[in-house]
């Protein structure tokens, strides 16, 4: 019982502390320091105390809004389950939808002015995320801590929200699951026992981040050592790019894939729902696992059941063994900027979204969304129909190229210039 008693004393002196400190802060804006201190203060707080420090924060700022922006409309339905769970944060929220490309230059324009955008952000890009943000400390990660929460020290600076992948996708009744076996086929040239695959459609990088970063990463020393042992097993022999002129394996396969690359498309959301149309070609479409939720023959009454999945999996399909690697993995972080507002709020929130409820609330239920927090479990599958489990985040990785902020900040100028001169010559 004393432990007890314990306990919510602390909880009721935390409240009563930060109503007093909030209620100064009313007065005059939130600092860097402020901000700081607070996502500091919130990792070494328990749930009831983030909750109460949230919840006195509120009150103490009733002309406040929690904003939060975001690329994915996966964290409107999660906002909205948080107000559902926190009945003093109802009406005390917004969701801002924004686009990446767009969004960034207001980002910077915040970062350098020193002014207000939002409490939360959650965004991709890592090309834009190191130089801009981190490195200037203008966006800010607070990881949630706790045993049900398994976060990857890779993954907690800038703290990941959400994972996703591209793969190779196509309509499976005419390419079959064994369409695409070695990325080399991609290019365009046969091999010693497969034929080369004129049939890609790909979204230019010039106005897709994410397939940008995708080619970037391509010319990583851990993708080159992928590249050259698909290269020796498609060929029949080893590659050395220098003798034509490229500085690695890398550049080599970017050359010629973009130069084979059969079609483009401009949205992923729309090629995917039109996959049933083009199984006379068997086009493979590069495109996001999750986007198969788009699928054309995908029904309302099935979202989020097992029918669902199966329906989706059993139409259009991708090759898990593909020789070289299967897709990308890329990630969409959860931060706080240093001017907001609200940081204890945008605590309890990011804390929300790593758990098991905040995460299904937002992205639960389909393939290729995977979170933050490791011990949430992917979708099953329908081993009775032949379905096979959506792989762990882990197995992915080890098949995938993956994303990686410091090598796209490095590589970034000098890959995107040569891909820009691969692009004008397509």
């Amino acid at each position: 019982m004393r432990k007890a008693m314990s306990s919510w004393k602390r909880v009721l002196l935390t409240t009563c502390a930060f109503v007093m400190a909030f209620a100064v802060m009313t007065c005059a804006s939130v600092s860097y320091a402020d901000v700081e201190e607070a996502i500091k203060a919130a990792e070494k707080m328990s749930l009831a105390e983030l909750e109460a420090a949230a919840k006195a924060e509120l009150e103490a700022n009733p002309d406040e809004t929690f904003n939060a922006d975001s690329l994915t409309s996966g964290v409107k339905k999660a906002l909205s389950k948080f107000e559902k769970k926190y009945s003093w944060a109802a009406g005390r929220t917004a969701y801002n939808s924004k686009k990446g490309s767009e969004y960034q230059p207001k980002l910077s324009a915040a970062q350098k002015a020193g002014s207000y955008i939002a409490d939360f952000v959650m965004f991709q890009d890592a090309s834009f995320l190191k130089n801009a943000m981190l490195d200037t400390h203008f966006l800010l990660s607070y990881v949630p801590q706790g045993e049900e929460f398994g976060i990857a020290p890779e993954d907690q600076n800038p703290l990941v929200g959400v994972t996703f992948n591209k793969v190779f996708i196509y309509e499976r009744t005419k390419a079959g699951m064994d369409q695409l076996k070695n990325v080399w086929q991609m290019t365009g040239a046969d091999g010693v026992s497969l034929k080369g695959l004129h049939n890609v459609s790909f979204q230019s990088p010039l106005g897709e981040d994410v397939n940008m970063n995708f080619l970037i990463m391509l010319t990583s020393e851990s993708s080159c050592e992928k590249l050259a042992k698909a290269y020796k097993s498609y060929f029949g022999k080893d590659c050395d790019p220098a003798t034509e002129g490229y500085h690695n394996i890398g550049f080599k396969f970017i050359a010629e894939f973009i130069k084979n690359v059969g079609y483009w498309h401009s949205s992923d959301t729309k090629e995917v729902k039109a996959i049933n149309n083009y199984a006379d070609d068997g086009r493979i479409i590069f495109a996001g696992l999750n986007k198969l939720k788009d699928y054309e023959y995908y029904k309302d009454e099935y979202k989020g059941t097992d029918k669902y999945y199966t329906k989706t999996v059993a139409a259009s399909g991708w090759n898990y063994e593909v020789e070289g690697f299967n897709g990308f993995v890329y990630n969409m972080w959860t931060l706080i900027p240093r001017t907001a507002h609200l940081p204890y709020t945008a605590c309890l929130f990011i804390r929300y979204l790593h758990t098991a409820e905040g995460f299904n609330a937002g992205w639960g239920g389909i393939m290729g969304y995977y979170s933050g927090n490791q011990k949430i479990h992917t979708l099953p599958g329908d081993p009775a129909n032949g379905i096979p489990a959506d792989p762990a985040l882990t197995q992915w990785k080890a098949k995938c190229i993956v994303e990686d902020v410091d090598y796209l900040d490095s590589a970034y100028r000098s890959v995107v210039k040569f891909i820009n001169m691969q692009m004008s010559g397509k």
